[in-house]
């Protein structure tokens, strides 16, 4: 038996082709129908959700970055604000140290002024009542003269004689005093 190309023994005396033109217009025909109805059908509408889905993806990044940016930028300015919140603390702080200070210089400048003026008032009062001790011994020892002097002489001094007197001894001891 002899096989001829294209063909294919089919028993007795008989050769199928391999394929027949008909059928095979026919198949590329319909695959070509359903290849447009598919493209037109199936593929299009799966490219245009693929392109959507594309167009989401980079929208969402890109507002990602965006966002991240924005993010960046808030913690820059927090940061700014911290390090402004820290400085005027530290402003604050130091302005009520100068104050505490000028203050604690006020007060030992008034307590040292009170001290002086307490000290000059004492130191008054204390010539004060030297003076009227003073005055009072002397007016104790010139009466005192006065008798021992009178009792000596024995005579009894007038008023004058007593004033005179008083003021001798006042004047001694004026000298004895100083």
């Amino acid at each position: 038996m002899a096989v001829s190309r294209g063909s294919i023994p089919v028993g007795k005396g008989r050769q199928a082709q391999l394929f027949e033109l008909g059928t095979f217009i026919v198949s590329i025909v319909t695959f070509l129908i359903m290849f447009w109805i598919i493209k037109t059908y199936g593929f299009a509408p799966l490219a245009r959700m693929l392109e959507q889905r594309r167009q989401l993806v980079e929208g969402q990044i890109s507002e990602a970055e965006q966002n991240r940016l924005q993010a960046e930028k808030y913690l820059n300015e927090q940061h700014t604000l911290l390090e402004e919140a820290r400085k005027q603390a530290k402003e604050i702080v130091d302005a009520a140290r100068v104050r505490a200070d000028e203050q604690a210089r006020e007060i030992v400048a008034a307590a040292e002024a009170e001290a002086e003026r307490l000290l000059e008032s004492n130191r008054q009062l204390i010539e004060r009542e030297r003076a009227e001790a003073m005055s009072e011994v002397m007016a104790t020892v010139s009466s005192l003269t006065v008798e021992l002097s009178e009792k000596l002489l024995h005579r009894h001094a007038d008023q004058a004689v007593h004033a005179e007197m008083v003021q001798e001894a006042e004047k001694m001891l004026g000298d004895l005093a100083c």
